[in-house]
């Protein structure tokens, strides 16, 4: 998820900074590459901004909102209809089916999607942010409710057979049923909403990471971590230290990392201290907020026109799911 995103993260080098981001004219610098002119303006944060770390971020302003909850809007979220995305992955489902129904052969549960594409989550891109998350999880994703248990393994039908019918050949551009379904129901032009938001959103995430402002507070972070003890030189390093994860605790039989350690706790503890101190979600937020709103200008077109294609592809989905074909 978001691999651009995080590239752009880890890529962040240390430098000195200032508690907050800063907001003057005369202190301006050139915008990152892809973005003309200087630095995007945002409403200037003051010290309360960062709040009680054990209490979860409640945030609004220019054009951020970061809610307790730990999600996040921002304003290419305008652009994605989840609602639409899954509407055509069952419209997907329905011509895969009758592609396979086709060549004698019957499409697994398993290979059948139900909720379409899902944008990362906060966290995955910024790091941890929760602190009643971080003290049960330490740097591991919150479990999710567990799903009742089928009674077979999900891939038990899918034989040799069905995995040629189904599957794309990119080696001789053969497409399968999967593959036959997107052409249809997209022409040339498979490509959804999502997906062009999806690539902006990735080019506003690698400005936000080079934007001075966040490059100062991430300095800022890494200087609180550094004072107990945590070497870390930006905010996703420590969920990829495999020598933090589980710290002094053994690897359970079949498991890849020991569970979550006081030790890998007490980091995350302080990891969120940190951010909160820094005012560290809240700048990436307002800067990411102004890189999105340049690029939808500079993309105006573009997004016009996806929204175009995808208003037809919705209404052709429909049709598919509604007769069958």
């Amino acid at each position: 998820m978001a691999g651009t995103a995080l590239m752009a993260v880890m890529a962040v080098g240390g430098c000195s900074g200032t508690s907050g981001p800063e907001n003057g004219d005369s202190a301006k610098k050139p915008a990152p590459s892809g973005f003309s002119g200087t630095e995007p303006s945002i409403p200037p944060l003051v010290p309360a901004a960062g709040g009680d770390p054990s209490k979860p971020v409640d945030f609004k302003g220019g054009g951020a909102v970061v809610r307790p909850d730990g999600s996040m809007t921002l304003p290419l979220d305008a652009y994605v209809s989840m609602k639409d995305e899954r509407t055509i992955i069952r419209a997907e489902n329905v011509l895969a089916q009758q592609c396979m129904r086709d060549k004698g052969l019957k499409l697994p549960e398993a290979l059948m999607l139900d909720n379409g594409p899902e944008p990362p989550a906060p966290y995955v891109i910024y790091g941890v942010m929760d602190m009643k998350a971080v003290k049960v999880y330490g740097y591991r994703e919150p479990s999710p409710e567990p799903k009742p248990a089928s009674g077979r393994a999900v891939d038990d039908d899918i034989t040799p057979a069905v995995k040629r019918a189904y599957f794309d050949d990119p080696k001789s551009g053969r497409l399968g049923c999967a593959g036959k379904a997107r052409r249809k129901l997209g022409g040339k032009n498979p490509e959804t909403l999502f997906m062009v938001v999806q690539q902006l959103r990735s080019q506003t995430l690698s400005a936000t990471f080079q934007d001075s402002r966040v490059v100062a507070t991430v300095s800022t972070w890494s200087a609180c971590m550094k004072k107990s003890g945590y070497n870390y030189d930006n905010p996703l390093a420590p969920a990829h230290d495999r020598s933090l994860l589980g710290k002094g605790l053994p690897v359970p039989k079949g498991a890849t990392l020991p569970p979550p350690s006081p030790a890998e706790i007490a980091a995350a503890v302080t990891d969120v201290e940190c951010k909160r101190k820094a005012q560290y979600v809240q700048t990436a937020a307002l800067i990411s907020a102004a890189y999105e709103r340049e690029i939808i200008k500079q993309r105006a077109k573009q997004l016009q026109d996806a929204r175009r294609t995808q208003k037809l592809k919705v209404e052709s989905a429909e049709k598919i799911i509604k007769t069958g074909a």
